[in-house]
């Protein structure tokens, strides 16, 4: 049986815990990776509490979202992970969450930085560009066991600009995924109608969940 991983990433708590309910609806859980953890206000914590409480899974995006690959040359790694895990992780713990996992800001990687990371994480999570090219988003489907995952975007826009109509391609990539097994993992950012920066439309997740909710993926978080 195939499996879908959502993710979700940056600090758009309050639209994130709205969107609860979509998941609920299909039984799905999800991994929220939060950025600047100890910057959180009061409802901002209150609500990655119960987004906890709501069987979905917290990781960390880094405590000031800094590209690993740079930030590891510049500073050294001992000094990368004090200044940019650490607290991060601590912060998320001190709420309840495991923070097990990490998706990498803006996607930067390399495999120094894995190395660096994986002493640190269970699971890794780069990304790719939403994309109807379904050989390209072919890429993003791994086997069981992997640690680090490519990831595919899946946003419907940044800003009022729309992303790349991949409908098509995600629907087959889907359909392949529950006949031929494998992990794949999605990720976008803000769930709302409009918003000035990425963002998936709610209505385009509800679609996505219920296609794979009828093909019978598995869907868990990392």
């Amino acid at each position: 049986m195939g499996r879908l991983v959502l993710t979700f990433d940056d600090r758009h708590v309050a639209g994130w815990e709205a969107a609860l309910p979509l998941f609920d609806a299909v039984g799905a859980q999800v991994t929220f990776f939060v950025v600047e953890a100890d910057l959180l206000d009061e409802e901002e914590q209150a609500g990655v509490r119960r987004i906890l409480s709501a069987g979905h899974s917290v990781g960390s995006h880094g405590a000031r979202h800094r590209n690993a690959p740079q930030a590891i040359a510049e500073l050294g790694a001992a000094e990368y992970l004090r200044t940019e895990i650490d607290s991060s992780v601590d912060a998320l713990r001190a709420l309840g969450a495991a923070a097990t996992s990490f998706a990498y800001p803006n996607s930067r990687r390399d495999e120094t930085t894995d190395a660096v990371l994986l002493d640190v994480f269970d699971h890794l999570r780069g990304g790719g560009p939403r994309t109807s090219d379904l050989a390209a988003a072919r890429s993003a489907v791994v086997a069981a066991g992997t640690r680090v995952f490519p990831g595919c975007g899946f946003d419907t826009a940044r800003g009022d600009v729309p992303r790349e109509n991949d409908a098509a391609a995600l629907s087959e990539l889907l359909r392949e995924l529950a006949e031929g097994g494998g992990t794949l993992v999605l990720y976008a950012h803000e769930i709302a109608p409009v918003a000035k920066g990425n963002h998936i439309h709610p209505d385009r997740l509800a679609a996505v969940l219920a296609e794979a909710h009828g093909l019978g993926l598995r869907m868990n978080g990392l």
